[in-house]
């Protein structure tokens, strides 16, 4: 979970300025150089600190879905400015993340921990 906390800490801001350049108040350029960019770098940074990560059983199971997620995202930013190609990745990303994180979320609850924080689910 600590590998992909960047990836959720940096989600916002990079969330904000994608709105502010599809309301084109950003242009392509300054949106990839100071936003996206530098937010794919965070992502592929978490993917392979994930991919390093030892897992077995349902965590391992969770591990693989937070990669795939980061993948997609990473495929996703890639794709800028193609916005279905765009879309079609993130919307994958969110699924797979939101499945990982549930993965590890009954993990904690089974073991009667405490809940994950709900902004880490992006």
């Amino acid at each position: 979970m600590r590998d992909y906390e960047p990836v959720s800490r940096a989600l916002t801001g990079y969330e904000l300025a994608f709105r502010d350049w599809r309301a084109g108040r950003l242009s392509d350029s300054t949106f990839e150089l100071r936003t996206a960019g530098p937010y794919r770098r965070v992502v592929v940074r978490a993917i392979a600190h994930l991919r390093r990560d030892p897992a077995t059983g349902e965590t391992r199971h969770a591990k693989q879905l937070l990669v795939t997620a980061l993948r997609s995202r990473e495929g996703a930013l890639a794709a800028i400015p193609r916005l279905a190609a765009y879309e079609t990745r993130w919307n994958r990303s969110v699924a797979k993340a939101r499945a990982g994180l549930t993965v590890l979320q009954d993990i904690r609850d089974r073991a009667r921990l405490i809940p994950l924080p709900e902004d880490a689910v992006s």
